[in-house]
């Protein structure tokens, strides 16, 4: 009941404020692709599943299907937290895996969210990543941060937070992007301007980012729908960083199942974000964005690699 009505003031919210940070434009991928003329590198970014019985299931495989059936070969799956209910078993985690692996992804990175911390050390057990930890590929580097709390809010040590300063300083050569369950309270995305979406002392990270360039950070957690949300936003105050928000593997108060496709080109400093609506299967395609990386993405090897 708190997480609906939590949901309704956020839209009730969002038509009243106006974000102080600016909104991305909205552009056609379909007009710009037949310009890609070298390899891509797809990137399939999903958040906040956590069916709550065995019934709602059916969304995530939903997903599944839809991506593996109509998008094709990804390079990469991103889950952004909340990957199952709170307190699940060892039948929740084996459906999951045996879900997500039906897709044709060929490799799986993920983050605990709130629910996942409230399973316990059960989570690691099929997931053994550390807490924070980053993965490259070519001249990417993703910056994977977990909440470390069973709070609504998303915590993050200190020394999580240290180590994601010290690698942001460490790479500037790099198209850094972060993920996180929560957002940064002035990410200006919607859900920001509830405390329990936010991560908890969210000024280390924003006055890092008015010093050092991070290209994007990703979030979940907030469940708005992309129509709600909006493409994403770039805060000139953070860097220029880009704050973008997955949305939600769910239908709850009858929105529909979403996620985000990022489409990476060799050679190209624009990276194409798009809303995928699983429910219809198909993208929203006055959500299609580019976003300015600051230099070109090269693949390198092609191969992923665990820092």
């Amino acid at each position: 009941m708190e997480d609906v009505l939590l949901r309704k003031y956020l839209i009730f919210l969002s038509t009243l404020i106006l974000s102080g940070c600016v909104s991305m434009q909205n552009v056609s991928f379909q007009e710009a692709k037949t310009h890609f003329t070298k390899r891509q590198f797809i990137v399939w970014m999903l958040s906040d599943i956590h069916p709550k019985s065995t019934l709602e299931r059916t969304v995530f495989e939903a997903a599944v299907a839809d991506v593996k059936q109509n998008i094709g070969s990804v390079d990469m799956g991103i889950m952004a937290g909340d990957l199952l209910k709170s307190r699940s078993n060892d039948d929740d985690f084996n459906w999951f895996i045996e879900t997500r692996n039906k897709a044709n992804v060929t490799d799986w990175y993920q983050i605990a969210g709130n629910h996942d911390v409230r399973s316990g050390p059960i989570f690691y057990k099929y997931f053994p990543q550390a807490q924070y930890y980053a993965v490259t590929y070519g001249n990417l580097l993703f910056l994977f941060l977990s909440d470390q709390s069973p709070a609504a809010r998303t915590d993050i040590t200190d020394e999580a937070f240290l180590w994601w300063k010290d690698m942001v300083e460490s790479n500037r050569g790099k198209i850094i992007i972060t993920v996180s369950h929560g957002q940064l309270k002035k990410s200006g995305l919607t859900g920001s301007i509830v405390p329990s979406r936010v991560i908890h002392n969210s000024k280390r990270f924003e006055k890092v980012l008015q010093q050092e360039k991070v290209a994007l950070w990703v979030s979940g957690h907030s469940h708005l729908p992309h129509v709600i949300s909006g493409p994403g936003t770039a805060n000139k105050d953070l860097g220029g960083t880009y704050f973008v928000n997955v949305a939600s593997i769910s239908n709850d108060l009858f929105f529909d199942s979403e996620s985000r496709l990022f489409y990476f080109h060799d050679g190209s400093d624009v990276l194409w974000i798009r809303s995928r609506n699983h429910t219809k299967q198909l993208f929203n395609t006055d959500l299609d964005i580019q976003i300015p990386l600051g230099r070109s993405f090269s693949s390198g090897s092609g191969k992923a690699r665990v820092m």
